[in-house]
């Protein structure tokens, strides 16, 4: 086989296209970058995304015997990433998309049309929302302020949400809702301070340190927000917090 020739073949493994009347559809191979495009001023809007593997015929090189691979994040994370834009660049990787089936060779498939304005459909608009909680009890300083990390979540669509630090990155400005619910034991108290960029923005109370029950609040603050602004909540006076029922939550209107 001629050099050109395996050249052509690998071209079409990497960056396999097909178009109709409307969608155009595109593949890139694992570990592989490329960039989808409308021009004219039409604005990319995305129809389908899947990381994973349903045909053995894109992509063929390596093991390709599952046909019901799908990552839960692709669609949500590539409809993120493109819809709106002119121009979107993308890479096909695990590092992004999750590793939906181990050991098998995946590639990214995305079908997008080129619209005029993608504001009309409210399923276009980036969905941006978390519902976190925290995993075992807080047992805490009274008086010492801590940022309060809630390390797991339920989900967190654009992932804006940082379950290590417990920080969350507004990735556009606009209008967020924050809301937060504290389960504390008999005698305790847990206060908290919500903040944007490390400056206060909100408080919220949930003191039972006078009561022999266990003790539940909630507290919502709307905030606006710049794209690139950090919010997280802080404790003012805490000692104790219940895993499992207490949570933070925040979308974008």
């Amino acid at each position: 086989m001629s050099t050109l020739l395996r050249l052509v073949l690998l071209f079409l493994a990497i960056f396999f296209q097909k178009t109709n009347a409307t969608d155009q559809t595109v593949a890139l191979c694992a570990d592989q970058r490329g960039m989808i495009r409308c021009k004219n001023g039409l604005k990319i809007k995305i129809v389908s995304a899947n990381y994973g593997r349903t045909d053995d015929q894109v992509c063929p090189c390596g093991k390709t015997d599952t046909l019901t691979c799908r990552s839960k994040s692709s669609e949500i994370r590539v409809r993120w990433n493109c819809n709106g834009y002119a121009t979107c660049h993308l890479h096909a990787t695990s590092k992004h998309f999750g590793n939906p089936c181990a050991n098998i060779s995946k590639y990214l498939e995305i079908s997008y049309r080129c619209v005029r304005n993608i504001d009309n459909d409210i399923q276009d608009k980036p969905i941006i929302a978390f519902n976190a909680y925290i995993s075992k009890h807080l047992t805490l300083h009274r008086n010492t302020p801590v940022n309060v990390v809630y390390d797991k979540v339920f989900f967190n669509y654009g992932n804006a949400y940082n379950p290590h630090s417990g920080i969350f990155t507004a990735p556009s400005a606009g209008l967020y809702i924050f809301t937060w619910t504290s389960l504390v034991n008999p005698k305790s108290i847990f206060d908290a301070e919500i903040l944007i960029n490390a400056k206060r923005k909100g408080l919220g109370n949930c003191n039972n340190e006078g009561s022999p029950g266990f003790g539940n609040c909630a507290n919502t603050v709307p905030l606006v927000l710049k794209a690139g602004d950090k919010v997280n909540l802080r404790t003012t006076t805490a000692n104790f917090l219940y895993k499992e029922w207490s949570s933070f939550k925040g979308w974008k209107v």
